[in-house]
């Protein structure tokens, strides 16, 4: 997923359209009702088994790897976690999970159903996650956004490779309690923790385990044109209490964690339907002020004021162009609950949050800055980052 990214500044104004090619064997999105290519029946579209053939939903080549079909509803679930509206009777789930560890392709030991049905505005994605023990057995400790604490829980992640490059996706991970991360990722791997994005989860629990439910819109998400897809589709479920880790395609035990990056061991999907292009916009104002009293100075004041304000826009041209506008951007505002410390260089590292930096941000995040965290800097050492925007806007320091 190659991105071409153009800036234009005008005063306090700031554009950037960034640019998401199609993949090589595609024509690129002429625009938004562009139709896709339907490679569903392209043997070149698959690594291993073909598309099952209805009712079936799951195909296993001899090799493991796994073909899914999606299942179009008539009507939106109601997502509670609890699976019982009709379609889960009536559509048989994918399963055969098989173990990343500890024992590396050896079959699940606690079974799980997974559900992907679609309908125009959603793909949805359910699971049942049998479990041998108790709840009060299980690992459920942690509720903030985007924790990395998260996958020390009973947890499922879910990776969407929508463009089927074999290199990108999206991830959304939840637990047991309902919590929620997600990111995208590219190269399968360079992971971009700061992205949000809309969507909702539902989690219940039944006699013999849990539950989940998964609603993320389409207009969340970037994909070549509208009509018939192939995606990428990976799961992975992690069972805690006993430190098994299973994959619906068997991955190797030497990827550890990262895994459910990697894009070309994923899956394939088929039978998702995008839907024509529909209004994909967001607008973010701010409001700031603030008073100073300096009876000190040469001249002393009371109360003076200063205020600002601006907006950032986002608009979806099509679905792989998409328009991020900043107006008097708010280089004040960081998430200081996730700020890091290096020790090493007594200095601090504040992750980007600001989504007028995040679009495409992947794709130029090369080495790691200054004062990044061991983890993150692990991937790059002390390599210059070509794009840090925390010191955009920062002047003598």
């Amino acid at each position: 997923m190659d991105v071409f990214q153009a800036s234009v500044g005008v005063s306090a104004v700031v554009l950037t359209l960034t640019v998401v090619p199609l993949m090589a064997q595609t024509a690129a999105d002429s625009g938004a009702g562009a139709p896709a290519q339907d490679v569903a029946t392209t043997p070149s579209a698959f690594d291993g088994a073909p598309p099952p053939v209805p009712p079936a939903v799951i195909a296993r080549a001899a090799d493991g790897r796994v073909t899914v079909r999606a299942t179009r509803v008539d009507g939106p679930p109601r997502v509670d976690g609890a699976l019982d509206d009709e379609v889960y009777s009536l559509v048989e789930p994918a399963n055969g999970f098989i173990q990343q560890e500890p024992y590396e392709g050896q079959p699940a030991t606690e079974k799980t159903d997974i559900w992907v049905t679609f309908d125009d505005e959603n793909v949805y994605v359910g699971g049942r996650y049998w479990d041998s023990q108790p709840p009060g057995r299980w690992v459920t400790t942690e509720m903030r956004r985007d924790y990395n604490n998260i996958t020390q829980n009973e947890n499922v992640s879910v990776v969407f490779d929508t463009f089927h490059d074999r290199r990108n996706g999206f991830f959304f991970q939840t637990t047991p309690l309902g919590a929620i991360r997600d990111q995208i990722f590219t190269d399968e791997g360079n992971q971009n923790t700061s992205w949000n994005t809309i969507w909702s989860v539902r989690t219940a629990r039944f006699d013999g385990g849990w539950s989940f439910e998964m609603a993320i819109p389409f207009k969340s998400l970037r994909y070549r044109g509208s009509g018939p897809q192939v995606w990428g589709f990976q799961v992975r479920r992690m069972v805690r209490w006993k430190n098994e880790e299973s994959y619906l395609t068997p991955v190797s035990a030497a990827w550890g964690n990262f895994a459910i990056f990697r894009a070309s061991a994923a899956s394939t999907l088929v039978g998702i339907e995008t839907p024509a292009q529909s209004v994909n916009l967001e607008v973010k104002p701010y409001l700031a002020s603030t008073t100073t009293t300096d009876l000190a100075a040469s001249e002393p004041f009371t109360n003076r004021w200063t205020r600002g304000a601006g907006f950032d826009f986002k608009y979806g041209l099509t679905r792989s162009l998409i328009a991020d506008v900043t107006v008097n951007t708010d280089f004040a505002q960081v998430e200081e609950d996730v700020q890091q410390v290096n020790l090493t260089r007594f200095s601090l590292f504040f992750p980007e949050k600001r989504e007028f930096f995040l679009e495409g941000q992947g794709t130029f995040a090369f080495g790691a800055p200054v004062g990044a965290s061991a983890a993150v800097a692990a991937g790059g050492g002390d390599t210059p980052t070509l794009f840090f925007s925390r010191r955009i806007g920062l002047s003598r320091g």
